[in-house]
C-alpha cells in the first residue's frame, strides 16, 4: 500500500523518480496559514499551500504529540482556517502535534505560539520539537527529540535535549493580551539563543544539536478539551524541500476536479476545493435555467465550462447535434462573457464519441467555440475505450483528456501512450476517480488513496500530460460499507488527503526564493 505521507517514501512508493544529484541550496520557509478551507475530512491542514507559502508546497502530517503512544488523533484535532481562528493552525480537544514534511537544514526557527487562546495563567503548553527522525511522536521530552522547547500559557519555558531537561525558566516571559508568544530558537554551536516576546537568554546545551536534517514538530499539551492552542507565522531559516517539488522540466501544472459544479441539485463545490485546484470542470446550463453566477467562485482562468448541453442531443440512440446548435451555443457564450476572466476554456460534450457523436459534429462544436473565444482553450474528454487507432482530435481542440476508471497501472499507461500517439502536439489530461464507480463499487478509501499517487506517478513519466482533473468525489456509488448514495469527501479521508498532497506538488514547486 502506498504510504499516506507524500515524502520521499510516498513518492518512491508511487513509482515517481525523486530528484537526484546536486540539490538546490536550501531555501527559507514561511507559512502564514492564511485562506485555507477548513472542511471535513482534511480540515485545511494542507489546503491553499501555494498561497500560504509563496511558491511553496510543503505539506504537514498529523502525529500523536504524546509521550506514550503513537496513535494519531482524529483530523479535527489539528486544523487550519477554523472559523474562530482564521489564518492560524489551531489545535483542539487535548494533546496533538503536526510535523512539517520537509526537514530543516538551518539553525533558526520562529513562530507565534498561543498555548491557550485568551489565557495567560494556565500551565498548558505549546511546543516546538526538532528531531532527526521523521517518525517521532513529536513529544518534547522523548529521547528521539534532539531539541525540545515548550512555553506555557503562564510564561514558563522549558528546554529538553534527547529526553533530558536542560533548563526550566518559570515566568520567563509575559504573554500578550491574547495569550500569544513570539518565539525564536537559534542554534549556535553548543548553545541555544532563545527569544520569547522580547525576553532573550543564551542556554548551554552541553553538546551541539546537529542541524543537517531536523524534522520540525509543532504540538500542544492539555487535558482540557475545551481550550484551543494556536500557531501562526511559522518561519524556518533553511528547509530542504527538494523531495516535495516538481521534477526539473516537468510540464505538469494543472490540478482540479471534474464535476465541481454539475447542476443545482448536485451543489457547487468550487469553494471547498479552492485551495487545492487551479482548473475545475463546471456546468452552468441547468435544465431549468442558466446559472453563470457560479463562475464567481472560479479562480481567475480557473474553470472550464461544459458545452455539451448546447451542442448535442444525446440519448441511448445516439448523439446528434441540435439543428440550432450554433444559436444554443451563442446563448451560453452570452451568459459566460461577464465572467470570462474566470474561464480558462470550454469543454465539449463529455465522451462524445463514446456516446455516438460523429467526428464532423465534434469538430463543428470545437470550431464554433474557438471562433467565438479564440483566446480560450477547447477541451475534449473521451472514454478511454475510444482512444484507439481510429481516434482523432479536431484541430481546434487544445486539451485532451481520457477517463479509464478502475483500471490498473499498465492499462492506464497503455492508454496514455496511445493518446500521445493519436493527439500529437496537444496538451493532455488524466482523470483519476475519487469515489468508487458502479463497476468497481468495492474500492476502499485506501484503494482510492493509492489511485491518486498512481496517477501522479504516471503523469510525471509522460511529459505530454500537463494536468490532473479528479473525477468526483461527488460522483459514484459511495462506499459499499455505508450503502448506496452520492459520495462525499468525508467518506474518503485518506483519498482526500492524498489529493491535497498531490495538488501541493502540482501547484507549487516548493522551491522558495532565497
Amino acid at each position: 500500500m502506498i504510504t499516506r505521507l507524500l515524502t520521499v517514501a510516498a513518492i518512491v512508493a508511487a513509482g515517481v523518480a525523486v530528484p537526484g544529484g546536486a540539490h538546490a541550496a536550501p531555501a527559507p520557509f514561511h507559512d502564514n496559514f492564511d485562506n485555507a478551507v477548513d472542511a471535513d475530512p482534511a480540515y485545511g491542514l494542507n489546503d491553499n499551500l501555494k498561497q500560504r507559502q509563496g511558491t511553496g508546497a510543503v505539506t504537514y502530517s498529523r502525529v500523536s504529540g504524546k509521550w506514550n503512544t503513537g496513535d494519531v488523533p482524529r483530523p479535527w484535532y489539528a486544523q487550519v482556517g477554523h472559523p474562530n481562528h482564521l489564518g492560524r493552525l489551531s489545535m483542539h480537544l487535548g494533546t496533538t502535534a503536526v510535523r512539517l514534511d520537509a526537514p530543516s537544514t538551518g539553525s533558526s526557527i520562529s513562530a507565534t505560539l498561543t498555548p491557550v487562546a485568551g489565557d495567560r495563567t494556565s500551565g498548558d503548553w505549546s511546543s516546538i520539537a526538532l528531531g532527526r527522525s521523521a517518525n517521532s511522536w513529536g513529544y518534547v521530552s522523548n529521547q528521539d527529540i534532539d531539541l525540545g522547547f515548550l512555553v506555557r500559557a503562564n510564561g514558563g519555558v522549558q528546554i529538553f535535549r534527547q529526553g533530558s531537561p536542560v533548563v526550566t525558566l518559570p515566568a520567563f516571559a509575559s504573554a500578550k493580551d491574547d495569550g500569544s508568544f513570539d518565539v525564536t530558537l537559534k542554534l549556535v554551536g553548543t548553545k541555544l539563543d532563545l527569544t520569547v516576546n522580547g525576553q532573550s537568554e543564551t542556554i548551554s546545551l552541553g553538546t551541539a544539536v546537529p542541524t543537517e536534517r531536523l524534522w520540525v514538530y509543532l504540538g500542544r499539551y492539555s487535558d482540557n478539551d475545551k481550550t484551543v492552542s494556536l500557531v501562526d507565522d511559522l518561519r524556518v531559516e533553511q528547509l530542504d524541500s527538494d523531495d516535495l517539488r516538481k521534477l526539473p522540466g516537468s510540464r505538469l501544472r494543472y490540478y482540479g476536479y471534474f464535476g465541481a459544479r454539475l447542476n443545482q441539485a448536485g451543489g457547487n463545490h468550487l469553494p471547498e476545493v479552492r485551495g487545492r485546484s487551479n482548473l475545475n470542470w463546471v456546468q452552468i446550463s441547468d435544465v431549468d435555467a442558466y446559472r453563470p453566477e457560479v463562475l464567481r467562485d472560479c479562480a481567475p482562468e480557473g474553470c472550464v465550462v461544459h458545452t455539451g448541453n448546447e451542442f448535442f442531443d444525446c440519448d441511448a440512440a445516439g448523439c446528434p447535434l441540435y439543428p440550432n446548435a450554433a444559436e444554443r451555443w451563442q446563448v451560453l457564450a452570452s451568459k459566460v462573457r461577464p465572467y470570462l476572466d474566470r474561464v480558462a476554456g470550454f469543454v465539449l460534450q463529455d465522451e462524445p464519441f463514446h456516446h455516438g457523436a460523429s467526428f464532423a459534429d465534434v469538430e463543428f462544436s470545437a470550431q464554433q467555440i474557438k471562433n467565438t473565444f479564440p483566446g480560450k482553450k477547447v477541451m475534449l474528454i473521451e472514454a478511454g475505450v475510444r482512444v484507439d487507432d481510429a481516434f482523432r482530435v479536431p484541430a481546434a481542440v487544445d486539451w485532451v483528456g481520457f477517463d479509464e476508471y478502475c483500471a490498473g497501472y499498465e492499462a492506464v499507461e497503455a492508454r496514455m501512450t496511445e493518446l500521445e500517439e493519436r493527439a500529437p502536439g496537444k496538451e493532455l489530461f488524466l482523470l483519476p476517480e475519487a469515489a468508487p464507480q458502479s463497476w468497481c463499487a468495492d474500492r476502499t478509501d485506501a484503494d482510492l488513496e493509492s489511485t491518486q499517487y498512481l496517477y501522479l506517478a504516471l503523469a510525471r513519466q509522460h511529459p505530454a500530460f500537463v494536468g490532473i482533473m479528479v473525477f468526483g468525489p461527488w460522483t459514484g456509488v459511495g462506499p459499499a460499507a455505508t450503502g448506496p448514495g452520492t459520495p462525499v469527501p468525508s467518506k474518503f479521508p485518506r483519498a482526500t488527503e492524498a489529493q491535497e498532497r498531490v495538488a501541493a506538488l502540482v501547484l507549487g514547486d516548493a522551491r522558495l526564493p532565497g
